[in-house]
């Protein structure tokens, strides 16, 4: 910039008063327990919601041997192809084999929120095949197949691989929390 310039500048300048700078300030110790305690509140809604649709869904039974499978419809296809083919990590695990259908209900209700609140990502459900069972074959598996679909945060799932328990198990990928939501935007509105 010439001389000039930096002088019509400075006298453009002449008249324009500062703005005033807000002081940064963090969130007190109050504010932080208050939207601690609204996402609990939240979390029990969302478990009181769960446990009533769960409850409440019709249950197509299936075979011992028959894939159970789903794809929301956000879900990219190489990412379902990749949790099929037990391409990622499992990051937790649980085990529904033995309980009662109303202890397995309770158990995955509280496991698969716990999961999405520590943004565990892939867990592996053990239900079992239930071969043995001559009153009803499969009905855990039925079960667990009738009722995922319900949780709000499930983007999909898929029977395991034979080393994961095959037919007695399934593969489910939850989405993001919303602090590892919040984490990414941040990152990536950074560049």
């Amino acid at each position: 910039m010439s001389n000039s310039d930096s002088d019509f500048f400075l006298q453009q300048m002449a008249d324009v008063t500062p703005l005033k700078q807000d002081a940064i300030t963090t969130p007190s110790t109050n504010a932080k327990n208050a939207l601690n305690n609204f996402y609990k509140q939240q979390s029990s809604k969302q478990i009181s919601l769960l446990n009533d649709a769960l409850t409440n869904t019709q249950v197509t039974f299936i075979a011992p041997d028959d894939y159970i499978s789903f794809k929301s419809p956000g879900l990219q296809a190489g990412v379902f192809k990749n949790l099929r083919l037990a391409k990622y990590d499992i990051d937790a695990k649980i085990e529904l084999q033995g309980l009662s259908i109303k202890e397995a209900q309770d158990t995955l209700i509280n496991e698969l929120t716990q999961c999405h609140r520590r943004n565990i990502r892939v867990v592996l459900i053990k239900h079992g095949v239930g071969k043995e069972n001559s009153e009803q074959p499969a009905k855990m598996k039925s079960y667990v197949n009738a009722w995922l679909v319900h949780f709000p945060f499930v983007l999909g799932f898929h029977t395991a691989q034979t080393h994961h328990g095959g037919y007695g198990a399934v593969y489910v990928l939850l989405s993001k929390n919303e602090q590892a939501k919040l984490a990414n935007r941040e990152i990536h509105a950074k560049k």
